[in-house]
């Protein structure tokens, strides 16, 4: 079966995908690109990882397949990705989570032959505190260190960082709390974030004296999105905190993406809501006064007064979980630019499918183009034109 591309751009020319046999016995539930475009990660229905191997005339073969959960690697509720490739210090890395609550990272042992099953090690597995699945996560490497972010079921964040930067076979907890408050297992809390994948911030923030050195988070439940930006405190210790929230009207929100920061100049988040519409939002720092401005080479840390978090991850990790402590966002006094005020304006809102649920948005590498798919089996594509329009370039139909 041939997939075609349909192009509503004229100069684009019209072409087609080539199927390769998939020897899964059962449905393939999520996939995932490598950055480079030559490795595909897929996860199916028989608990099983699957990665193929591209050669120079894009002809894909089965390099390795092994057991990697023990129960879909998939959200029971929506179709969310569940496996990321990472481009880490130490080579790729492969991250999944499952419906057996777990969270595993997957390295390749060169020393293996592919296809017998053994060529990718589990370097860590971890479960939440509360005894729930996972709903999404999402990795950043800036500057030689790594991070993840884990949202479960229950609506619990969490930040890590690995304990063992040279082996990435450890990682602690600093930060955790409930963005939307504790979810019950009857919700359907549609849970899902995204790093900015960029250096620093965006250009705006930094010339509005955000600090060059913060993590920016966004996480999103069925009726409600939330920006977080992360600095870190006296103890070198990343601390989230919320600095805004996105305006979403009258519908559910599916998932959200936020545009890597090499094209736009500007915080820009994409939203995949329930109405068939792809919201685009804006996000604009106010600026500092020059006078503050130019103490921004004096590092900001969180003020003191609260608990090092490397100590809180002690009695914050599993131990608070099985004490039933229920960790809710708290306001957090801090000093320097991250307590900058945030503007959340939507400049677009896209028509995806007429009365088709949006369930996924993703960013090419650039943050040049929008990617969005829904329950009817296409794929749009969107860019910005030069007079700030948003338009659709390209329609995938698989058929």
């Amino acid at each position: 079966m041939i997939s075609t591309v349909k192009s509503t751009d004229p100069g684009i020319r019209q072409s087609s995908f080539q199927n390769f046999e998939n020897v899964a016995a059962d449905n393939v539930q999520a996939l995932a690109f490598n950055s480079p475009g030559n490795r595909i990660a897929f996860a199916s229905a028989d608990h099983k990882l699957r990665v193929y191997n591209s050669n120079p005339a894009r002809e894909w073969t089965l390099f390795d397949q092994w057991r990697g959960h023990d129960a879909d690697v998939l959200d029971a509720s929506r179709s969310t990705l569940h496996i990321q490739w990472v481009d880490s210090g130490l080579g790729q890395l492969l991250a999944s989570i499952g419906s057996d609550n777990k969270f595993k990272i997957w390295r390749e042992d060169t020393s293996q032959v592919h296809t017998r099953g053994r060529r990718f090690k589990c370097i860590f597995s971890q479960s939440p505190p509360d005894h729930v699945s996972y709903a999404a996560f999402d990795f950043i490497v800036r500057n030689q260190e790594i991070y993840v972010a884990l949202i479960s079921q229950s609506g619990l964040l969490s930040l890590l960082e690995p304990s063992d930067p040279t082996s990435l076979g450890s990682w602690r907890e600093i930060d955790a709390l409930y963005p939307f408050g504790q979810q019950h297992r009857s919700d359907e809390p549609r849970l899902d974030l995204s790093f900015h994948q960029a250096l620093s911030p965006s250009s705006q923030a930094l010339q509005a004296g955000l600090d060059p050195c913060v993590l920016s988070l966004v996480v999103s439940s069925a009726n409600g999105i939330k920006v977080y930006r992360a600095l870190k405190s006296e103890e070198e210790i990343y601390q989230v905190h919320e600095v805004g929230e996105l305006p979403v009207d009258d519908t559910l929100v599916n998932a959200v993406a936020w545009a890597p920061g090499c094209v736009n100049p500007i915080d820009t988040i994409a939203v995949a809501c329930d109405d068939s519409t792809v919201r685009v939002v804006e996000i604009a720092v106010q600026k500092l006064p020059m006078s503050i401005l130019s103490a921004r080479n004096q590092p900001s840390h969180v003020a003191a007064g609260r608990v090092p978090a490397r100590a809180q991850s002690i009695a914050s990790g599993i131990s608070a979980g099985l004490a039933g402590m229920n960790r809710k966002t708290v306001a957090r006094s801090c000093n320097g630019p991250v307590s900058l005020k945030h503007e959340a304006k939507e400049v677009a809102a896209l028509p995806h499918s007429y009365g088709v649920p949006v369930l996924r948005v993703k960013w090419n590498l650039d943050g040049s183009m929008l990617g969005s798919t829904g329950d009817d089996g296409r794929v749009h594509m969107w860019r910005q034109s030069v007079n700030g329009e948003w338009l659709e370039f390209s329609k995938t139909e698989f058929f």
